[in-house]
């Protein structure tokens, strides 16, 4: 696990200036998985003494704004995951409306899994994307390296951000035997529901309060829209943090203390490695699962693919 986090420090070579940088399409919505994303790039910013200037939304940014906030020095950071393509079309538009505006800067997209499920929208991207010659975009599989080549001339291979979290989360002894998390959203497989009728999803580890809590951050940012109050997006990028720590931290808990997950989540196998649990795969929707652990988790001992569909 120490190597694969350590395969991350190459991004600090990409950015001209560390102390002028602004980071692009954090997500305020409670899937755990892109939450684990968001702390581990966090811990990568403070590892490395990278100052983020500002951090906007999908929902909460504007053009002009992020204009007001950059220099030709700026490097833009944008959040990784796995919604580059059509299947998730506000994050894809922001990225390219953000290439298609600032082609004096050095833009680098995360890693990322993409995939189109249609060749016109790939194709409108990708020309979008071929008019920038300032951009490396991180793949974190090969069948997305090698989408991902038709898209910039820079691309590199590496793992998900969330390994910069090994060793920080909060670790519970191992009380309970198999955690079966499944996926209940449109990447799941078509049989999954017959690997187990007790199976939890991120979703199930958020309470009421917590989508109030959100929805609340949410008002706020819009707010900021009519006012333009820029220390709104300091403040809320701050208390949203606090809170989804709190969240991944209930998560890293809950996934120690069992023998073994079974998971068709991609960040349920990663947080089963982050915590050092045995964990058992299950490939999603469109082979984003087995690409990522045929590339990287494939070799730790307590990384295993599931047989039994």
């Amino acid at each position: 696990m120490r190597d694969i986090q350590k395969m991350l420090d190459v991004i600090v070579d990409y950015i001209y200036d560390k102390d002028d940088v602004i980071f692009l399409d954090y997500p305020l919505h409670h899937n755990v998985g892109d939450s684990l994303i968001l702390l581990g790039n966090i811990e990568f910013f403070n590892y490395h003494n990278i100052n983020v200037k500002k951090y906007y939304t999908a929902d909460s940014y504007s053009i002009s704004e992020i204009a007001n906030n950059i220099t030709k020095n700026t490097t833009i950071l944008f959040h990784g995951g796995g919604n580059f393509g059509d299947l998730y079309p506000k994050h894809q538009k922001f990225r390219e409306t953000v290439v298609d505006n600032f082609k004096d800067n050095r833009i680098i997209v995360l890693p990322q899994t993409a995939h189109f499920n249609s060749t016109v929208e790939k194709d409108k991207s990708k020309k979008i994307f071929n008019s920038h010659k300032n951009l490396i975009l991180c793949a974190r599989d090969q069948s997305t390296f090698e989408l991902f080549n038709e898209f910039a001339e820079k691309v590199l291979l590496l793992p998900d951000m969330a390994h910069c979290l090994y060793g920080t989360l909060p670790k519970n002894k191992k009380t309970k035997h198999t955690l079966y998390f499944l996926r209940k959203d449109i990447e799941k497989i078509d049989n999954e529901s017959l690997i187990s009728e007790t199976s939890i999803d991120w979703s199930d580890l958020i309470s009421k309060f917590d989508n109030k809590f959100k929805n609340l951050l949410i008002k706020i940012l819009n707010i900021k829209k009519i006012y333009n109050f820029n220390i709104i997006d300091k403040l809320v990028f701050m208390i949203w943090v606090f809170h989804i720590r709190k969240i991944s931290n209930k998560a890293a808990i809950l996934f120690s203390s069992h023998d073994v997950v079974i998971t068709s989540r991609l960040h349920g196998h990663i947080l089963s490695c982050l915590v050092d649990t045995p964990s058992q795969i299950i490939d999603n929707s469109y082979g984003k699962n087995l690409s990522y652990y045929n590339q990287w988790t494939k070799s730790l001992d307590l990384a295993t693919k599931y047989e039994e569909l």
